[in-house]
Parts: C-alpha cells; structure tokens; sequence
C-alpha cells in the first residue's frame, strides 16, 4: 500500500527540528521495505529533545492512510475509511497533541474552500487529490508551503485549526522562490496552485 508522504521532505525537515527518524513497527499487517512506500499498521517515531513524538501512519480501525504529518508538538494522518466512496469523498482525520490527545473529523473534501479553510481540512484536500492522481504533488506542495520562508514549519497545536487562505500562502511561496532564484521550488508549488486557481 502506497503512503503519499513526501519522505525527502520529511527527512530533510525534522533535522532542523530536533528530530531523528525512525520507524517502530507493529507488524498487524504486510511490510514493505521501499523509500515511497511504508509500512502498514505502523507508528513513525520521531525523538525529540522532549520525549518521543508518534506520527501514526495506519491501522486496522480507521481504514487506509493516505496522508501523514507531523509538527512539533502534533500529528495529523488522514484515512481512506473501509467504506470509502470516491464518488462521495470524505475522509477521517485524526488529529494528536502533543499529550497523545486525539481528536477526530470527518472533511468531506468537495467541500473544502482553499480560501478559507483550516490546515486539517486543507492536508485532508491536498492528500486527497495527491491519492487520486487529480494533482500528484498537491500534498508536498502543501506542506512544504507552510515552512518555505523559515526553512521550518512553526505551526502550533492551536493554528491547525484557524482558517487561512492557503491560494494565497501558495501564491506567496512560489514568489520567495522565484525571488531567490530557485525555480526547481517554484516549479514544486505551481501545478498545486495552479489547479487550485482552475477550480474557483
């Protein structure tokens, strides 16, 4: 089963955090040992200087993972449910603190406003659209957006859940990019927004 998590991305990212990667797996289901594909019913741990942090990938429970992040002191992972309906598509997400507190959404994604939505309903979108082929790299582009100025994202627990105009964070990521020269990045957030700006 393919994970849609940009893996060099993260790799690259959680360094700068004080994290080290590693994966502690519980094996429940088939394992795959690949750089793009990861493990089933598994945990990714992340170490920090205060104690473990658990990104969670799958489980038997809550359907198929298709997307996962974390930050410092939250997780996200969005599931395809096992009654999944691709013409009705709504996904649920799960949502930890930084205690191991979960909360838990159901976003029906046709229903996301890019303009004026919160990051769990947008990671829901993004990673929706990256699973569904609509936009293959929608979900990195998202996530890398939010930490392309700082070369980290400072997002808290607390900001998940304020409504932001991710169009224009998009628009303003590829413009840091273009602006220092680096139009490998730029070229990473224009198809995302460029297929966001089509559908309004």
């Amino acid at each position: 089963m393919s994970m849609n998590i940009d893996t060099k991305m993260m790799t690259a990212y959680f360094p700068k955090m004080g994290y080290k990667m590693g994966i502690a797996q519980q094996k429940l289901g088939e394992t795959k040992d690949t750089d793009t594909e990861w493990v089933p019913d598994a945990t990714q741990s992340t170490q920090g200087t205060g104690g473990g942090f658990v990104l969670h990938i799958s489980n038997e429970q809550d359907g198929e993972a298709i997307g996962a992040m974390c930050g410092t002191d939250h997780s996200v992972t969005v599931y395809k449910p096992k009654d999944f309906d691709a013409e009705n598509p709504v996904y649920k997400v799960k949502i930890w603190d930084k205690d191991g507190n979960a909360t838990e959404r159901m976003v029906d994604v046709s229903k996301v406003d890019p303009q004026n939505s919160d990051y769990i309903d947008m990671f829901a979108y993004a990673s929706h659209l990256t699973d569904s082929g609509q936009c293959p790299g929608a979900q990195s582009a998202f996530t890398s957006s939010a930490h392309n100025q700082h070369g980290m994202d400072e997002r808290s627990y607390e900001d998940l859940f304020r409504q932001t105009d991710w169009v224009s964070q998009l628009a303003d990521a590829m413009h840091t990019q273009y602006e220092a020269g680096n139009f490998e990045g730029y070229w990473h957030y224009r198809p995302f927004w460029d297929f966001l700006t089509k559908q309004g």
